[in-house]
């Protein structure tokens, strides 16, 4: 395996795809394969939405108020927003802050994750169908969960949210371009009959006031580079990857092994159906954008690719095709 192996594969999804970036370190050693389909302009630098890899940052900086013991992934949440959350169904059960982090807490997304700016938290989870499960005991990712969780960390660090995560970001990443020059930025494409059709960033509007850190999109709003991207893939090194639910402690929606344990805003994978050794880190896709964040620990090896330009429609979470050639040769990388 080479380098030229992995640019001539980011060149062959390239069409299929408007952008294909993967990148790699390992051992000082670090790879960025870039390849875009005619008429469209993105290098190392480029920013753009990076989806539910977001979650790495949230769950991680809830993660180190855990390891100082300013609290405990056992906290039931209302303590520390200051506002009761609790499933109507089954009252007498606490929601732990643990729970939240690893989507068991029984919430879901069914009343939507993008909050009007100026909802209150509070009055808005009371008053909608967001409870599903009996707190604790059923795994359901919930785009909900890292929303509150982003108001636990305001409540927690006593700082609004873009402040309180901006310490774990990459050189000039942020949350929906909050302190990022956006002059150098890639829109969300999805790709239709007539090409590519930019569904989100192909202009941008300031974050709007509001009353919680949902107007930062805390679940899926960060904007990185590829080398941002890397750069994340490499802090996985020291990340906190405690698993906060794993299959045997219970049921769960596991999409067919899209997801196995689940840790601070990271997927943890012992046996992964993508790739041949444990990994963990984090998938994105929305808008037309699919991605990963990923530490090898047996090889030391952290990669990370984006793929830009899903077909309008694709909405399966599914490991792609193309994520699995990627994944493929970085497993047999040999710099």
């Amino acid at each position: 395996m080479n380098a030229a192996r992995l640019d001539a594969l980011a060149r062959s999804l390239t069409g299929p795809f408007a952008f294909c970036g993967i990148g790699l370190a390992q051992g000082g050693h670090t790879h960025l394969a870039i390849a875009t389909a005619p008429g469209i302009s993105a290098g190392p630098d480029t920013m753009f939405r990076v989806a539910s890899i977001s979650k790495i940052v949230v769950g991680q900086a809830v993660a180190a108020f855990v390891k100082t013991k300013a609290t405990t992934w056992q906290t039931e949440i209302s303590d520390i927003l200051g506002w009761r959350l609790r499933n109507p169904e089954f009252s007498d059960t606490p929601i732990t802050l643990g729970m939240v982090a690893s989507h068991s807490a029984g919430l879901t997304d069914e009343a939507g994750y993008v909050l009007p700016p100026d909802a209150v938290l509070a009055e808005w989870c009371a008053a909608q169908p967001i409870h599903r499960h009996q707190p604790g005991t059923y795994f359901s990712y919930s785009n909900l969960d890292y929303l509150i969780l982003a108001a636990a960390l305001e409540k927690l660090s006593g700082q609004p949210f873009p402040d309180a995560v901006s310490h774990l970001l990459p050189e000039r990443a942020g949350f929906n371009w909050v302190g990022i020059d956006s002059a150098d930025r890639l829109p969300t494409y999805r790709r239709d009959d007539s090409g590519f059709v930019a569904q989100i960033d192909d202009t941008i509007a300031p974050v709007p006031e509001g009353s919680h850190p949902g107007v930062y999109s805390p679940q899926g709003g960060l904007r990185l580079s590829l080398k941002g991207m890397l750069a994340l893939a490499q802090g996985l090194r020291n990340a906190d990857a405690t698993p906060l639910w794993t299959p045997a402690m219970g049921p769960g929606e596991y999409e067919g092994g899209v997801f196995e344990s689940y840790g601070a805003g990271l997927q943890i994978f012992n046996t992964p159906n993508f790739y041949p050794r444990p990994l963990i880190g984090h998938f994105g896709n929305a808008y037309g954008f699919r991605g990963g964040v990923w530490y090898d620990r047996e090889r030391d090896l952290s990669f990370a690719y984006a793929l830009n330009g899903l077909a309008v429609g694709d909405e399966d979470d599914a490991f792609s095709d193309a994520e699995l050639q990627i994944c493929a040769v970085l497993a047999d990388w040999k710099g």
